[in-house]
């Protein structure tokens, strides 16, 4: 199977199970809000963001391994390959028991630095303990979802991913029908990590993606090393971007209070959606760009590249005219009324997700060679400077504040450094650089004032009624001028090639009407 091949059906597996997550968060949420108090769903926010700051005892090991496995895969002496699949286990292994050990002591502290009531404290506890003993199940059995990255299988893991959270879901409709409470929250994970650990087996087995008996070498200090050499890197990149787009929930509790929490958590929910869906063009490209540079295929690696960050971009900024204008109607029908916020916050957001995705993009790249230097200082500064600013100001704005902090720290910091180091990697002009980006402003210019518009004169309009009108006429006009503009001449013949019968006319017509974006 082609790079191409594996890459597209990866993205749309992918996208189906992303449309499997959205329907499971949209019922979960509904069976939380009906089944839970307000206070009581409100300890699953900082609880689960603590399990994201937990999972930094990764010490970036993960995406080391992910990376480093490529380069054995092809090995010329098999048995490395073995060697290294050992090595990641046994690591794993010993960060699962670390991570027990941590979420216990965090268990009995966290409480009252939280500012957690007094009668919630002892949920709070066995919360904070299960969901750290699910984070650890899931690095005890990491390697497996690892190998079928390095291979291009992703999606493998995005079809075991969609059972994992049918089992999830089934599992917490039980626990919440049963009176298990918040706690179904962390059974249903649970269930998803077995569901998915079985199934990558299966399948690892299946594909022949293991070593062959007597290739599977053995684990070594000398690989230990290799590893860590490069996960403390990732460490310190990853854990700026945790300060940076992971800490709200944690800032807007003790700042604000657990009602601010749960408002951003409901209302930026469908954010996560473009969020996920742009993020996949390039996850899903990441081990073929890393075997493009392990092979030297350097005129390759420069067109996909290319083709990928206009590509993503493009996107953020049409799912991002349509975000801005149908989220406030959403989460109004969605919640029947009982949680809203500033419309700005609407707009902030899609600024936000354009930027989120450029700097994925660059820095992205950068973490495939191997070779972060000022990245990973870099990203760590942006997110001390994040929470320093948002504690500061939070007083003239709350949630605004937040997001202008985000925004102004990314331009700022991780952006312009990611845009130098493609430039530089690649020995590109900036002008040369930026000529990638011509479509994007002519994208935003077709589309914004569009956007604009629809919303002004529906504004006064029944939630349901701008739902529906700005969701349409936006959408449509975003998607078409998305087709004009939106895709690179190369994209387009891929598309063209990849694509029904019945879609080819319309790609081809598009493509003769704006041949060069």
């Amino acid at each position: 199977m082609s790079r191409v091949r594996r890459f597209t059906h990866s993205l749309l597996s992918g996208y189906a199970q992303l449309g499997v997550n959205t329907l499971f968060t949209l019922i979960t949420v509904r069976l939380a809000l009906h089944y839970l108090s307000t206070d009581e769903y409100g300890l699953s926010m900082p609880v689960a963001t603590i399990a994201g700051y937990v999972a930094l005892l990764d010490l970036g090991m993960s995406g080391a391994a992910a990376r480093i496995l490529i380069d054995y895969k092809d090995h010329q002496k098999p048995e490395e390959y073995g060697g290294i699949i050992k090595t990641s286990a046994l690591v794993g292994l010993a960060q699962a028991a670390l991570i027990v050990v941590v979420g216990i002591g965090l268990a009995f502290v966290l409480g009252p630095l939280e500012r957690i009531s007094p009668p919630l404290r002892g949920k709070f506890f066995w919360l904070v303990i299960g969901q750290c003993c699910v984070t650890a199940g899931m690095f005890a059995t990491r390697i497996v979802s690892l190998i079928l990255t390095a291979n291009q299988r992703f999606d493998v893991g995005n079809y075991s991913g969609s059972a994992g959270l049918a089992a999830n879901g089934a599992v917490v409709w039980w626990g919440f029908a049963h009176g298990v409470g918040v706690f179904s929250l962390i059974w249903g994970q649970a269930a998803g990590v077995l569901t998915i650990l079985i199934l990558c087996v299966i399948y690892c087995g299946k594909l022949k993606l293991l070593p062959r008996e007597g290739q599977w070498g053995e684990a070594s200090w000398e690989k230990f090393r290799e590893l860590f050499a490069f996960g403390q890197d990732i460490f310190l990149y990853m854990l700026g971007a945790q300060f940076v787009n992971f800490s709200q929930v944690l800032l807007l509790t003790p700042l604000i209070g657990l009602e601010a929490s749960v408002i951003w958590t409901v209302c930026t929910r469908a954010f996560a959606i473009p969020v996920q869906v742009i993020g996949r063009v390039f996850d899903y490209s990441t081990s073929a760009l890393a075997e493009m540079m392990v092979r030297g295929e350097r005129a390759q690696l420069l067109k996909r590249f290319r083709d990928v960050t206009i590509l993503s971009i493009n996107l953020a900024v049409a799912a991002g005219a349509i975000f801005a204008v149908t989220n406030a109607p959403f989460v109004h029908i969605w919640t029947k009324g009982e949680i809203h916020w500033r419309v700005i916050n609407d707009v902030l957001l899609a600024f936000w997700l354009i930027i989120t995705v450029t700097v994925k993009l660059h820095t992205g790249l950068v973490g495939q060679t191997k070779n972060l230097h000022g990245l990973r200082y870099l990203y760590f500064v942006e997110g001390i400077a994040f929470i320093g600013v948002t504690i500061l100001f939070h007083g003239y704005g709350g949630i605004t504040v937040m997001l202008l902090t985000s925004i102004v720290c990314s331009l700022c910091c991780t952006t312009p450094y990611g845009l130098w180091r493609s430039r530089d990697y690649f020995h590109l002009t900036w002008k040369q650089l930026a000529a990638w980006h011509k479509s994007t402003f002519l994208l935003a210019a077709t589309v914004a004032p569009v956007a604009a518009a629809v919303w002004l004169f529906t504004r006064n309009l029944p939630a349901l009624e701008q739902l529906v009108l700005r969701g349409g006429v936006v959408g449509l006009w975003t998607a078409l001028m998305f087709l004009r503009h939106g895709l690179a001449s190369s994209v387009r013949a891929d598309a063209c090639r990849q694509a029904p019968n019945w879609a080819k006319p319309l790609l081809t017509r598009m493509g003769a009407a704006h041949p060069e974006t």
